[in-house]
Parts: C-alpha cells; structure tokens; sequence
C-alpha cells in the first residue's frame, strides 16, 4: 500500500510476522517516519513500512430496525418490565396465567400444553417444556415465599 493511501483515523490489517491483525492508524510520527497505531487489544504498534499495510477495512454498517405499521416497538421500559413484543408472554408469565386461571396445580407438561392451546407464548426450542420447568424450580427456589408459584407435590405447581 502506498504512504499516500494511509489515513489517520481509518482502520487496516497489518502484516505482523506470519499473522495478520487489525489495527487503527492514530497518528503520524515525523520523527521515525512511521505511523503510530492502536491494535484492537488496546496495544500501541510503530509501523514504519508500508508493505505492512495489507488492506483498509472498511467500518462496518449500522442496522437500523423497521417496524411494521401494525405492530408497535416494545419500549426498553416495557421490556425490563417483563413485557413481550406483539403481546405474547414469557414462558413464566404464561405459565402463572395458565395457573391463576386453572385454580389447581398442573404438571409442567399440562402447563405448556395449556399455554400453548391459549396463545399465551410461542415458545420455539427442543424442549420447552423443560425450559418452562427450568424457570419455575428456579423461581420457587430464589425468590421463596415472593415467588409466584407453590411447589405443590413432585412435578405440580400451583399459582401461590
């Protein structure tokens, strides 16, 4: 690459013995005749010969989201709330709906099974079942008398 091409400010892949590693051009050093640069590692380099430079890579482009007409953004309150885009729940949130509603303690199997049937999530995995078990034992087990749910006999739980 030739010294009129590098710019301060702009990202390359540099020859580093065998290896190559990306590195951002910082300066220019008048001194040593070589440019001064940051790795990604946070590393200063001196690189005085422009054969170094192999290639500039370019920055990479920003996604931006669109959404549809019909369905509204979930807000970043919404979601630390708990909330779901497009009104579907968690697997928690609809597994003490399914409960609150059922008004006895259900295996997790029927849960699922139930909150499926409602529309209450869409839960997409192997096994959802067990994902909706996992949260559950882990809901009774570090909230405690908070939690939403009772452990009603082995596999049952109730709505607390």
């Amino acid at each position: 690459m030739k010294a009129t091409h590098i710019q301060i400010g702009k990202t390359y892949e540099v020859q580093a013995g065998r290896n190559t590693t990306t590195v951002k051009v910082e300066s220019f050093n008048p001194k040593t005749g070589g440019w001064v640069c940051a790795t990604q590692g946070g590393k200063s380099l001196n690189i005085k010969d422009t054969a170094r430079f192999v290639r500039e890579i370019e920055p990479k482009k920003t996604v931006t989201k669109t959404t549809t007409p019909n369905k509204k953004p979930v807000t970043k309150t919404e979601r630390a709330k708990g909330g779901k885009p497009h009104g579907k729940m968690s697997g928690l949130d609809a597994a003490h709906k399914v409960l609150t509603e059922a008004v006895r303690p259900m295996n997790v199997k029927e849960i699922f099974e139930t909150a499926m049937q409602n529309g209450y999530c869409n839960l997409k995995g192997a096994t959802p079942a067990l994902t909706i078990s996992a949260a559950l034992q882990r809901e009774v087990k570090t909230k405690g008398q908070e939690s939403r749910f009772v452990k009603s006999g082995k596999g049952l739980y109730a709505a607390r």
